[in-house]
């Protein structure tokens, strides 16, 4: 094996700055979401249900006949991740895609009685999920922490050029809940 001679040593300024993913709350944050999300998928695998597919249901599940852009939009995906995604939820007879009558480049997508059904099921999974991933806190934490949610996306949302106004529209939905 050949001798490559000693490793050379990371830049002392880089290297300090540098938080341990052990206190990294960003890196937290991000598995937390990551494991609930991962929780959420399995619920709603076990109905046939991806969770690419899950994000644009439960859009529809909110307001049914949304355009592509619109659902675009509010997933807060890219337009041709959108047309994959609704074109596997209408091969599964969830949506159906209407054509608008006086331009055709745009679509409509609405839930189809199999998906307006699935939402009846889904409710539950997904309470329950939420439930058990915060049953180990008070009503008082849980309010805490949705309070420091609203905060910490705030702070970021008013940094960003592009922000998504639907989220930020939720956003404020649980500010109000949690008297923000």
């Amino acid at each position: 094996m050949k001798n490559l001679g000693p490793a050379k040593p990371v830049a002392p300024a880089a290297h300090d700055d540098l938080v341990p993913l052990a206190r990294s709350i960003g890196y937290h944050v991000r598995r937390l979401a990551e494991t609930w999300q991962d929780s959420m998928d399995v619920a709603a695998a076990a109905h046939g249900v991806t969770i690419s597919q899950w994000r644009y249901l439960r859009e529809l599940w909110e307001e049914d006949g949304l355009s592509s852009g619109e659902l675009t939009r509010r997933v807060g995906r890219q337009g041709p991740t959108t047309v994959v995604a609704v074109r596997l939820l209408e091969r599964e007879n969830l949506v159906r895609v209407i054509k608008g009558d006086t331009d055709r480049r745009r679509s409509v997508i609405y839930l189809t009685p199999r998906g307006r059904r699935l939402a009846v099921t889904m409710a539950p999974l997904i309470r329950a999920v939420n439930e058990h991933a915060m049953s180990d806190l008070s009503v008082a934490e849980i309010r805490a922490f949705k309070r420091l949610i609203v905060r910490i996306q705030r702070r970021l949302d008013a940094e960003m050029p592009e922000r998504n106004e639907w989220a930020e529209m939720r956003t404020n939905g649980l500010a109000q809940e949690v008297g923000l």
